[in-house]
């Protein structure tokens, strides 16, 4: 009897989670800047108390042997002027500059605190704010991107 109420409890919680969470379609999201580094935005997951974006980032230069894609001001999503309309990455324990060697791809999760507002359909996703895309040390990366729920 325990096992059966652990089993539905469990079903429960798993759908309750997943009903939470809201993946959504992209339109847009890859950028390359000329240092060569290539940025590209998989996927976009909005939950309750966090937004999820899943992302891809290779670099191969004959300028740099790496790259840090968070140096100076954390990475944002962004969907207005001011900083009330941003959302400000949690980072990465192990990687927290996001550094990307010469010749290699990284992919994960990045996790932004905060919800992004109902009815907002244009974001864009930060790096490295006011730097140029050929900078060798922290490249400034701008990905627009057009949310379709």
């Amino acid at each position: 009897m325990l096992k059966n109420l652990v089993f539905i409890t469990t079903m429960f919680f798993n759908s309750f989670a997943l009903a939470e969470e809201q993946n959504v379609l992209l339109s847009g999201g890859q950028v390359s800047v000329p240092v060569g580094l290539t940025v590209q935005v998989k996927a976009v997951t909005v939950g309750s108390d966090a937004t999820k974006v899943r992302l891809q980032a290779s670099f191969d230069s004959h300028k740099t042997n790496f790259v840090n894609m968070n140096d100076q001001e954390n990475a944002y999503i962004s969907w207005g002027d001011g900083e009330q309309d941003r959302l400000h990455m949690r980072q990465i324990a192990d990687n927290k500059w996001m550094r990307v060697v010469n010749g290699t791809t990284m992919e994960g999760d990045l996790i932004f605190p905060g919800v992004i507002p109902a009815g907002v359909t244009k974001i864009a996703l930060v790096f490295n704010a006011g730097n140029s895309g050929d900078d060798t040390n922290a490249p400034g990366v701008t990905i627009p991107l057009e949310l379709k729920k």
